[in-house]
């Protein structure tokens, strides 16, 4: 092996270090890069679990519980649904923290550059200070500055490195200012402002759609407390007026199969948890996506009411 393959060798290793460290720092992060990895996750925890009760389905013909194998393939599908679910809320955490810290950044860099520094000084200064999660991606900008990268490429990277539509929109609107000659330090500041309001207009969005979030968990609530009384009350009514008629000789037209009522009031729940969910996101960002968070929870609450109703009557 001649010294270009060794070379060639110790940088490839040395980037897989990289990628492992990388990832322990920050294992979301590999995913954020290339979002359908969750996806990969997602479906092998679902099809383990799925291959999982098929065999033991065969293998226990006996098998009874709180659900019907069939259901037990259900609750396999919303739990492949968790590494999603808490890939998403992380995420939104994550943009709602940077796009807070972004409008101080803007108006200390306008701050800066309005005194007179370069735009080079600018970042190296207010990079020494703490922006929280925007601080290394800041300081890394600095250093790239540094180095010689252009102003508006640095920019992208900064942005690239937090994609968030409010840091994307406002790096667009600086690149644009900066490339027709306007004051930067003036552009930024103007930036700053229009970050703030847009933010201003968010928090009173959501301010503003909080009741008709807990609108969504009420109703739900409203709805499994009926379920309960079904379950617990109306069913044994049923059954024991059924069982009577026919011990007297009367003509029972239908029976009552309870566990098959018990189970539809099952399903029943997991359905209203599931759809109640993805209206509470909808409602509270405007994206149904943004509900599943809300439907595994309620959904994971039906199924822990019936598990109580099941094998700890009220």
């Amino acid at each position: 092996m001649d010294e270009k393959d060794e070379l060639l060798a110790a940088i490839e290793k040395k980037r897989k270090e990289n990628a492992i460290v990388t990832f322990f720092r920050d294992p979301l992060g590999v995913i954020r890069k290339k979002p359908i990895r969750i996806g990969y996750i997602s479906g092998a925890i679902g099809a383990v679990l799925m291959l999982l009760i098929y065999f033991y389905d065969k293998s226990h013909a006996d098998w009874t519980g709180l659900v019907a194998p069939y259901d037990a393939y259900i609750l396999a599908g919303i739990a492949a649904l968790i590494p999603p679910a808490y890939y998403m809320y992380k995420e939104d955490t994550r943009i709602k923290k940077a796009d807070s810290e972004f409008p101080l950044l803007l108006r200390e860099l306008a701050q800066a550059k309005r005194a007179g520094l370069t735009l080079v000084d600018s970042f190296g200064l207010i990079a020494e200070g703490e922006y929280g999660i925007l601080t290394e991606s800041l300081r890394t900008t600095a250093y790239q500055l540094t180095w010689g990268v252009p102003f508006e490429e640095a920019l992208r990277l900064f942005a690239e490195r937090h994609p968030t539509k409010m840091i994307k929109r406002s790096i667009e609107l600086i690149i644009e200012g900066y490339r027709v000659g306007g004051d930067i330090g003036s552009i930024l500041k103007i930036t700053a402002d229009d970050v703030n309001e847009v933010r201003a207009l968010e928090k009173k969005r959501a301010t503003d759609m909080m009741p008709y979030i807990a609108i969504c968990y009420i109703t739900f609530g409203v709805f499994l407390l009926i379920l309960m009384v079904l379950y617990g009350t109306f069913i044994p009514m049923m059954s024991e007026a059924s069982e009577k008629v026919a011990g007297a000789g009367g003509a029972v037209m239908v029976k009552v199969d309870s566990e098959k009522m018990k189970m539809i009031l099952f399903h029943c729940g997991m359905i209203q948890g599931f759809c109640s969910g993805f209206m509470a996101g909808k409602l509270g960002t405007g994206k149904v996506i943004a509900g599943l968070k809300h439907a595994l929870l309620l959904a994971l609450g039906a199924f822990a009411l019936f598990a109580v109703l099941e094998f700890a009557p009220i």
